[in-house]
């Protein structure tokens, strides 16, 4: 089973998990030689795949992006693998690695997209520093991220957006669109992921940037 090296706060695996078990050894190992061979490829990293079905269905409908999903929860991990294995996606790579493992692996201006949906908010003030998106991690992808690459972020909790928001703002990303309800849910920038559609039937409010970096 390929572990993550760095410190992982919260669950790793749940119940579909023996469900899924057979499929560890399709999982992928991140090294340099790996990233090379696929390097001139369009790149979309999503951070944080959940149940890996939206990267799933992405790669499926998108033969021409190549897209490589990480987490630490295997259950979406290896339900993606499922799916690379069942519809033969030759561009769907998954890896259970934190970001902060995956990154140093990565060449440096590769990547066309990034993706971050929903990620824990861990609301709690002392428990902030435990986001997936933050200061730290933002520095590592300027270096793999291409110039006028696309960050996309969403999430249902506020305090988060507002914080991510600032963030890109010190880092000169340029916002992509500006229409008045541009950072709200609407059928325009849904994503289609299940925790969406909890939130959704929650009467959540849901906030979304797509923002580009400018070099």
């Amino acid at each position: 089973m390929i572990e993550s090296e760095s410190r992982y706060f919260g669950r790793k695996q749940g119940k579909s998990f023996q469900r899924l078990s057979r499929f560890q050894n399709l999982l992928f190992k991140p090294s340099k030689l790996f990233f090379q061979k696929i390097i001139n490829q369009t790149l979309v990293l999503e951070i944080g795949i959940g149940d890996g079905i939206k990267i799933s269905k992405d790669a499926f409908s998108n033969s021409k992006k190549t897209f490589i999903g990480c987490d630490i929860f295997m259950d979406g991990i290896l339900r993606a693998a499922r799916h690379q294995s069942e519809n033969n996606l030759k561009n769907l790579f998954v890896f259970r690695n934190n970001v902060q493992d995956l990154i140093p692996y990565l060449p440096d201006h590769s990547l066309d997209n990034v993706r971050i949906y929903f990620p824990d908010p861990w609301p709690k003030a002392r428990h902030k520093k435990r986001r997936t998106f933050n200061e730290d991690l933002l520095k590592q992808l300027l270096r793999v991220m291409k110039p006028g690459s696309c960050l996309d972020f969403a999430s249902d909790h506020g305090d988060y957006f507002l914080d991510s928001m600032i963030l890109v703002s010190k880092f000169d990303f340029k916002i992509q669109g500006n229409t008045p309800n541009m950072w709200q849910y609407s059928i325009f920038n849904a994503i289609g992921t299940k925790y969406e559609k909890k939130a959704l039937d929650k009467n959540s409010k849901l906030f979304y940037f797509s923002v580009l970096k400018s070099n």
